[in-house]
C-alpha cells in the first residue's frame, strides 16, 4: 500500500526529469555541431544542396506583392552557413559555438514588387501625382508562424530593403527580407507553417517537415 501511494509521486518526479522532446535539433549537442562544422566547410554543392532543404520557393502571384522565398533556418542550419563564412576555425571550437551561438529559429520572408504592386503609390488627391514607396512598406503585410497548429509569438522581427543596382551606380529599391526570430525550443511539433498575408488579404502559407530538417 505504502508503494502504491509513492507512485504517483514518483512517476512525476521520472516526468520531471525527462528533458522536453523537440522535432528539430535543439539543443546542439557537440556531435551535431560538429556534423554542422564539417558539412559547412566544405564549400561544395553538397552544403548549398542541403541548405535548399530549408527553404520554399513560390510562384509568383496574379496580384499584389511576390512572396519569392520562404527560409526556415534551424540552430544546425544557422551552425552549417555559419561554419561556411568562417576562416580560421575548428571542430572544437564549434562544439563550442553549438552550445553558446545557436538558440533561435530564424525565419526570412522575401517580398518583391511587381506589376500590380509597384514601387510608386498614388500621391495627392488627384491620383496623377506619385511618390516612392518607402522601404519599410513590409508592415502592410501580416506575417504569422505556427508550431503546429499553435501560433508563437517572435522574440524580434525587421526588415531588410532590396535593392537592384545599375552599372552606373544607381539602385532602386526592388523588396524587402524580413527577418522573424523566434526561441527554438518553442518548435514542439513535427511540423512548421509560415503565412504571410498581403496588403489585399490574400494569404499564402509554406510548411516544413520539422522531422525531415536537422
Amino acid at each position: 500500500m505504502r508503494l502504491l501511494k509513492l507512485f504517483p509521486h514518483l512517476l512525476i518526479a521520472l516526468l520531471l526529469a525527462v528533458p522536453p522532446s523537440f522535432a528539430l535539433n535543439f539543443p546542439l549537442s557537440d556531435t551535431s555541431a560538429r556534423a554542422a562544422y564539417f558539412l559547412g566547410q566544405r564549400h561544395d554543392a553538397s552544403m548549398g544542396e542541403f541548405l535548399a532543404r530549408y527553404s520554399k520557393h513560390l510562384p509568383a502571384p496574379k496580384m499584389g506583392p511576390y512572396i519569392s522565398d520562404v527560409l526556415f533556418f534551424t540552430p544546425f542550419a544557422q551552425m552549417v552557413l555559419y561554419s561556411s563564412r568562417q576562416g580560421i576555425y575548428s571542430a572544437q571550437q564549434a562544439e563550442v559555438d553549438g552550445r553558446t551561438k545557436f538558440s533561435t529559429v530564424d525565419v526570412s520572408v522575401y517580398i518583391y514588387f511587381t506589376q500590380t504592386y509597384g514601387p510608386y503609390v498614388p500621391s495627392g488627391s488627384s491620383g496623377n501625382d506619385t511618390r516612392m514607396r518607402g522601404s519599410n512598406f513590409w508592415h502592410d503585410l501580416k506575417f504569422h508562424v505556427f508550431d503546429g497548429d499553435v501560433l508563437r509569438e517572435p522574440a524580434s522581427i525587421y526588415g531588410e530593403p532590396l535593392y537592384l543596382c545599375s552599372n552606373d551606380g544607381g539602385c532602386s529599391l526592388v523588396g524587402s527580407q524580413v527577418h522573424l526570430s523566434f526561441p527554438a525550443e518553442m518548435f514542439t511539433s513535427d511540423s512548421a507553417t509560415v503565412e504571410v498575408t498581403g496588403p489585399d488579404d490574400t494569404t499564402i502559407q509554406t510548411a516544413f517537415d520539422l522531422v525531415a530538417l536537422r
